[in-house]
């Protein structure tokens, strides 16, 4: 283990979220995790809640995201915060991909989308010491959570 890694070291993998999917990269620490996410022209995740805080700045292209009944247009250099705990979900209705930087605090490490593939700094004399271990929740499909009232702010 290492507090460092190269970036050929880190993989690109792909997190299949069921009925869409994006590629990323995913690496963390104690406290914090780190995701840098590639979205198809498309893209279309399903509402979702972490007891996490989520902070993001969008790298290149453009991408819609939606906390509660908030609609933001992302463009490249963006920066948006959700609040741990809010359901939120995003669009990219572009045709071309996008690529968000996402950070966790608590770290999503431990989530099934990346738990396989993401890559931990810590040094050789560190002995982990994670604040949570929060994971993605999706909404069911029978949920009383209307999308549509957000969405439709996005033309």
């Amino acid at each position: 283990m290492s507090i460092y890694a190269s970036g050929p070291s880190v993989p690109e993998q792909t997190a299949d979220m069921g009925d869409t999917s994006f590629t990323t990269k995913v690496v963390y620490g104690n406290s914090s995790s780190l995701m840098i996410a590639t979205r198809p022209a498309g893209y279309h995740s399903r509402p979702h809640v972490h007891d996490c805080e989520q902070l993001n700045l969008l790298q290149s292209g453009e991408l819609w995201v939606f906390v509660e009944d908030d609609a933001f247009h992302l463009a490249a250099g963006d920066f948006l915060r959700v609040p741990a705990g809010r359901i939120h979900w995003s669009w990219n209705k572009s045709g071309a991909e996008c690529t968000l930087i996402e950070v966790h605090s608590p770290g999503l490490h431990a989530d099934p989308l990346v738990e396989r593939f993401a890559v931990g700094l810590h040094g050789t004399d560190e002995t982990p010491a994670f604040l949570g271990s929060p994971a993605n929740e999706f909404l069911p499909d029978d949920s009383a959570f209307d999308q549509s009232v957000a969405e439709r702010k996005a033309g």
